[in-house]
């Protein structure tokens, strides 16, 4: 159970990415359109990027009920969860498990996580900072970036077009973050060849251990973002950490309007650090935005204290 614990809270704050959501109002199939060339003639970065600024979802207040999967190598875990938020306010987490009965609750606000695990086992209350999720999952994740993940929006998108350049990849818009001559020696692939490149790095290149010397940790992560031509949302999201040798890569397919929105409603995340390979899946079975939420986090007097998860 306290694997289960540990591996749950990895899963929904550092992985949740995926989606197959049907919103309890009625819903409108967006149709896909018929993809030609004209679909993706060139636009320039600056054009993208006010495009998906424009058209990213959306809310104040937004509530979710989910089944997911998780996979690694010899292993599955599959669990239930509701989530609600308030837009960069709050962030509301019960898991069960397939028997249905609630293992853990989480509560996240930009500045603090309150953790309560009711595995039988393993009960314990944890109160510390949201920077633990930092440490747990090993990664720089923030706040507003663990919400755009729930709902699908870009991570870490930056609107400054000349940290970009834009390409076409078949009948999807590419914007492709631009990298240092250092880098592009040490992955031997031009930032204009990348659309379909999967960039690896020997560590023990000399060119490597040279690079990673002299640029920041910021200007070793290559990302890219391709668009659907029509309504401008996110479909695939990449982003390769060459400093620990490692792949994020998000896809999402099959979109549906909520009121004027449009957000995906499949959706898969694979991590990969070139050794083991974990995926997770999500079929998010109702959702409803622009109602209020409580938050409820009742804690028994009997849950033991914990000060690390």
């Amino acid at each position: 159970m306290e694997r289960m614990s540990r591996l749950l809270l990895q899963v929904i704050c550092g992985c949740a990415c995926v989606f197959a959501i049907q919103a309890c109002r009625r819903q409108e199939t967006v149709e896909t359109p018929i993809k030609d060339e004209k679909d993706a003639r060139h636009r320039s970065a600056r054009f993208l990027l006010d495009q998906y600024q424009a058209n990213k979802f959306d809310f104040d207040w937004l509530g979710m009920k989910l089944a997911a999967v998780y996979t690694e190598p010899e292993s599955e875990l599959s669990f239930n969860a509701t989530i609600r938020m308030r837009k960069d306010s709050v962030i509301w987490v019960s898991v069960t498990p397939m028997l249905g009965i609630e293992v853990i609750r989480m509560l996240l606000t930009p500045d603090s996580l309150l953790f309560l695990s009711k595995a039988p086992g393993n009960e314990f209350i944890y109160r510390g900072p949201f920077s633990e999720l930092c440490n747990l999952t090993q990664t720089q994740i923030e706040f507003d970036m663990l919400q755009d993940l729930f709902i699908g929006n870009a991570l870490a998108l930056e609107t400054d077009e000349r940290r970009f350049r834009s390409e076409e990849d078949g009948s999807q818009h590419l914007l492709i973050s631009k990298y240092r001559r250092k880098v592009r020696r040490m992955v031997g692939v031009d930032d204009s060849d990348l659309a379909n490149d999967t960039i690896y790095v020997d560590p023990n290149d000399p060119r490597y251990l040279k690079a990673i010397r002299k640029v920041d940790e910021d200007g070793l992560i290559i990302s890219r973002y391709w668009l659907d031509p029509v309504h401008f949302r996110l479909e695939k999201s990449v982003f390769n950490d060459l400093l620990r040798s490692r792949t994020m890569e998000i896809e999402y397919s099959n979109f549906q309007f909520d009121g004027e929105q449009v957000y995906p409603t499949i959706g898969k995340l694979k991590l990969d650090n070139f050794i083991t390979l974990r995926e997770i899946q999500y079929e998010i079975t109702r959702l409803s935005s622009g109602k209020p939420y409580d938050f409820p986090f009742e804690v028994s007097s009997n849950y033991p204290v914990r000060d690390s998860l």
